[in-house]
C-alpha cells in the first residue's frame, strides 16, 4: 500500500515534466505540408490578342501587355514566350519557324532568330507627332518586312526586322491600318476615313485611289496580281480587278458589323470582325455568306492567318475556322 502511494507521488511529479519534454520534442518536429503549384493556362480569360501568323503547324499570336504565345502542332498545345517588354503587341510576321518580327506601341518592336526562345528589342522610325503605334507588319514577295503606323508612316526592313527605314517622308494626319502586295510590283495601303493609296515604284511615290466610302478601311489583301479586297468599318467591302488602280464597292446584304481583317484562303475570301461575324465570299467578290464563327460565340476578332484550307482567328479568344466549323483554343466561349 505504501509502495503504491509512493509510485503515485512519483508519477504526479514526473507527469508535468514528461508533458513538457514531449511538447519540446514536438516543437522541433517540422511538418511538411505539400504545396500545390497551379500554373495559369497559357490562354487566359483576360487576354486580348491583336496579331497572328501561321507557317504550317507553327502558330504565333501576340497581344495585350506584351503577350506572345506559340504552338508547334497547329494549335493543339500552346506555350508562352517571355520578352520582358510590357506594351501592346499589334502585329507579327514570320519568315520561317525561327525568324519573326513583332511591332508594338511607341515605335517598339521585337525580333527573334531562334523561334522565340529569345527576343531582341528594335526601334521603328515612327513620327514624333503621334503615339507611335505601329499597326501592322507584312512581308512582301522579296521577303522584306513593311510596317504601317500613324501620321502617314510607312516603313521597310531588308534585314529581318533589325533596322528600319521610313518610306514616306511627309507627316500627314492619317493612320494607315494595313498594307498588301500584288506580287507584280504594286503595293497598297488602307487607312482612316476610306483612304487607300498604291505605289508602283517600291514605295517611292504613292497615288491616292478613289474609294467613295467614308468608314475607315482596316485590312487589304491581294489573291493574285489583279484581284484584291479591302474591308473596313460598318461592313465596308471594296474589290479591285486591275491591280489596285480602281476599286469598286462590293456590298454585302445584311452586313453592318465592323470588319477588321481579311485573307484569301486559296479558294475563298474570309473576313472577321465585331460580334463574332465571319464573311465568306467567292473569288469574284460577288456572292457572300454572312454568319458567325460559332452561333454561341459573340467575341470580336481582329486578325486572321491562313492555315491549310481554313483560318486561325484571334481577338477576344483564339481559334480555327474551316468550312463552318469553329475550334476554340482556350478556356471558354464569350457570350
Amino acid at each position: 500500500m505504501a509502495q503504491r502511494s509512493m509510485t503515485s507521488r512519483v508519477w504526479a511529479v514526473l507527469s508535468p515534466v514528461l508533458v513538457v519534454v514531449a511538447l519540446a520534442a514536438l516543437s522541433r518536429v517540422r511538418l511538411e505540408v505539400p504545396r500545390a503549384v497551379i500554373e495559369p493556362p497559357v490562354i487566359e480569360r483576360r487576354d486580348r490578342f491583336l496579331g497572328v501568323v501561321a507557317l504550317g503547324d507553327v502558330l504565333w499570336a501576340v497581344g495585350k501587355d506584351g503577350k506572345i504565345i506559340r504552338s508547334d502542332d497547329g494549335g493543339k498545345t500552346w506555350f508562352r514566350q517571355q520578352t520582358g517588354l510590357h506594351t501592346n503587341f499589334q502585329s507579327i510576321a514570320a519568315w520561317d519557324a525561327d525568324r519573326a518580327v513583332v511591332v508594338a506601341n511607341e515605335g517598339k518592336g521585337l525580333i527573334t532568330g531562334d523561334g522565340g526562345k529569345t527576343w531582341q528589342p528594335v526601334s521603328l522610325p515612327v513620327s514624333d507627332m503621334g503615339s507611335g503605334k505601329v499597326l501592322r507588319v507584312r512581308l512582301d514577295p522579296q521577303g522584306r518586312a513593311w510596317a504601317v503606323s500613324e501620321i502617314n508612316v510607312i516603313m521597310r526592313s531588308s534585314d529581318f526586322g533589325k533596322t528600319w527605314q521610313r518610306v514616306t517622308q511627309v507627316d500627314d494626319d492619317v493612320a494607315w491600318n494595313d498594307i498588301a502586295f500584288n506580287g507584280d510590283g504594286t503595293v497598297c495601303v488602307v487607312g482612316e476615313f476610306g483612304r487607300l493609296a498604291c505605289s508602283a515604284d517600291d514605295g517611292l511615290t504613292w497615288q491616292a485611289r478613289e474609294t467613295n466610302v467614308a468608314p475607315s478601311l482596316m485590312s487589304i489583301v491581294f489573291r493574285d496580281a489583279q484581284h484584291g479586297l479591302a474591308v473596313g468599318l460598318s461592313g465596308t467591302v471594296l474589290a479591285t480587278d486591275d491591280a489596285g488602280a480602281s476599286w469598286r464597292q462590293a456590298p454585302v446584304e445584311g452586313l453592318d458589323r465592323h470588319l477588321f481583317d481579311v485573307v484569301w484562303t486559296g479558294a475563298r475570301w474570309v473576313a472577321v470582325g465585331d460580334k463574332g461575324v465571319v464573311l465568306s465570299g467567292d473569288a469574284d467578290a460577288s456572292h457572300w455568306e454572312v454568319g458567325r464563327l460559332n452561333d454561341q460565340d459573340f467575341a470580336w476578332r481582329i486578325a486572321l492567318a491562313r492555315h491549310g484550307n481554313g483560318v486561325v482567328a484571334v481577338g477576344l479568344n483564339v481559334g480555327r475556322w474551316e468550312a463552318g466549323r469553329w475550334q476554340l483554343f482556350g478556356p471558354r466561349l464569350h457570350h
